[in-house]
């Protein structure tokens, strides 16, 4: 009877343990099984004029620029866009940005080169009439984003007047 006892004690003190075990495993499980994010957005970006002056030069060699971004796939939506960026001597617009959503932000930089010919602006032509495509990288993100990186995307710009930028961007994020 004692040893019937003792070992009914044993098996209770060890299903916990047990099922320590089995939901340890299970959320290793369900963190493999998560599958990366495919995040498609439209961006629509004004450029902010130097300090001190009230207009933007055409083209701007650098600058600031702020905006909205909705986003498809997953649950980012609507959001604001800032950004900074620099015309080196290549030709290419790079620079970093940041995206702001409701459930946290991610940080990420940017390559445009410029494109010629390709009929996709909505304005006629004209000599500030630009487009661009390039890549874009996440580097990082904060809140319910914090675990977001990605590799490089597609990043699509045109403009009718160099101030004024819409945007398509698509991305595949890491799992969140």
């Amino acid at each position: 009877m004692r040893r019937r006892i003792c070992l009914v004690g044993i098996a209770i003190a060890a299903v916990p343990f047990a099922a320590g075990i089995s939901v340890a495993a299970a959320a290793t499980k369900s963190a493999v099984a998560a599958k990366p994010v495919v995040l498609k957005c439209r961006i629509a970006l004004g450029t902010v004029p130097p300090p001190g002056s009230p207009a933007v030069d055409q083209p701007p060699a650098n600058g600031s620029q702020y905006g909205t971004v909705h986003c498809a796939g997953a649950s980012f939506g609507w959001g604001v866009e800032k950004d900074t960026f620099k015309v080196p001597d290549s030709g290419d617009t790079v620079g970093s940005y940041v995206q702001y959503f409701s459930d946290g932000s991610i940080r990420g930089r940017f390559d445009l080169t410029p494109r010629e010919g390709d009929g996709s602006l909505s304005s006629p032509s004209s000599f500030t009439s630009q487009a661009w495509a390039g890549t874009v990288t996440v580097l990082s993100g904060t809140g319910s984003l914090a675990q977001a990186t990605g590799k490089k995307g597609v990043l699509r710009c045109t403009s009718g007047d160099t101030v004024h930028l819409t945007c398509t961007e698509k991305l595949k994020l890491n799992q969140l």
